[in-house]
């Protein structure tokens, strides 16, 4: 083998461990992130009912939109975002509002959320979130 071949040899090698390493990396963060959306849709059930309850669209954390389906970080920041800008939602149809929410994710959402304060939510704020992804356990 020639040492222009080695070369190219070493040079494939060490391309191919780079991906090997960057796609472990990319699989630890997805194993992250839903370990931490568990923890967060394990607060969405009522001891007593076991009914799913909706979240309140302006009180709701990032972490706690980023459990929605269909919700990852840009989204839930964009929200978070219009609800700032316009002093909150008045109603869920104005998640419509919002640049990647459409017709399909809107109706996987109208479900699952709410406005205003009904004492209909029931997950964790963001501290909370915070301390149990952590490790230290939710507040009583």
């Amino acid at each position: 083998m020639s040492s222009r071949e080695k070369t190219v040899l070493l040079a494939l090698t060490v391309m191919f461990l780079l991906g090997a390493g960057i796609s472990l990396l990319k699989r630890a963060r997805v194993w992250r992130q839903a370990e931490r959306t568990q923890l967060v849709i394990q607060g969405a059930f009522d001891a007593e009912s076991s009914d799913l309850r909706r979240l309140d669209l302006n009180r709701a954390s990032r972490y706690q939109l980023e459990a929605l389906p269909g919700i990852g970080p840009v989204i839930a920041s964009r929200i978070i975002q219009y609800r700032q800008q316009h002093g909150g939602f008045r109603s869920v149809t104005e998640l419509r509002r919002i640049s990647g929410i459409g017709p399909k994710r809107f109706n996987l959402l109208k479900e699952l959320v709410s406005v205003g304060s009904g004492g209909d939510e029931v997950l964790p704020n963001q501290t909370e979130c915070d301390s149990i992804i952590k490790g230290k356990g939710a507040k009583d």
